[in-house]
């Protein structure tokens, strides 16, 4: 059965109403019509099954005949802070973040980051990510869609990550590999109920932006002896602190 994403505002006592762009989707490409059965999720969590009905000027309305399950969050959450990457490749970090579970992604500038976004260009993409994020939810059957935040730098997302704890990854740090930061910090991750992970650009982070996180009590580390793309860093890691934590493989 097909599933397909609805405003949780949207929802309307057993009447759920489809906007324009799923509607177009449903009939142009699926075929989809009146009479048909799919399966709606509103991105906070929740799954219904659904009879569809007549189509209006604004969408297609769709009778909700059982509500099916109840995504529950995570005792833990991973916020994803990425250096923007150039080209398609942010598109892939988001899609393939949104497929593991990862709860917020932050887009970030560093100071060798390629790609300078800013003003409606910069609205336009963090609108496009969270478009990626709804439709890798639609994929891989996930109710809850992350957040993608605004653009912001390195700054910013410091005073956004307060006191919680942080991980940067760096390919220059010798002494401290991920695993066993995950272990030092599994306490502070526990309390906290949340976890940020830093991935620099494809230049990585410069020594001035890792001395600086370090300063702000973010932990630095290592992937291990290989150096990982910024496409693939974060996904990796990403991989590895849900497993960690137990919110994946299990």
């Amino acid at each position: 059965m097909h599933r397909f994403f609805v405003l949780a505002d949207n929802i309307q006592g057993d009447i759920a109403y489809i906007d324009k762009q799923e509607t177009r989707h449903m009939k142009k490409v699926l075929r989809l019509k009146a009479g048909d059965k799919v399966i709606l999720f509103d991105g906070n969590g929740q799954e219904y099954q659904a009879l569809l009905m007549e189509d209006t000027n604004n969408g297609l309305l769709a009778q909700i005949t059982e509500m099916l399950v109840k995504e529950h969050s995570p005792e833990i959450s991973l916020y994803l802070v990425q250096s923007i990457a150039k080209g398609d490749k942010m598109d892939n970090i988001i899609q393939k973040a949104t497929e593991i579970g990862v709860a917020v992604i932050y887009p970030i500038l560093s100071e060798r980051t390629i790609v300078r976004l800013q003003g409606d260009n910069a609205a336009k993409k963090v609108i496009r990510w969270q478009h990626i994020a709804r439709e890798a939810c639609k994929q891989c059957r996930r109710n809850v869609v992350p957040v993608v935040k605004p653009i912001m730098d390195m700054n910013s997302i410091y005073k956004e990550i307060g006191d919680s704890p942080a991980i940067m990854l760096y390919e220059n740090e010798k002494n401290n590999g991920l695993r066993k930061v995950l272990y030092n910090i599994q306490n502070q991750v526990s309390t906290s109920g949340k976890l940020s992970l830093v991935v620099g650009p494809e230049g990585g982070f410069s020594d001035t932006e890792v001395n600086n996180a370090d300063k702000q009590g973010v932990n630095i580390a290592s992937l291990g002896p290989r150096i990982l793309r910024t496409e693939t860093a974060g996904i990796v890691a990403s991989s590895i602190i849900m497993y960690e934590y137990g919110l994946l493989g299990t």
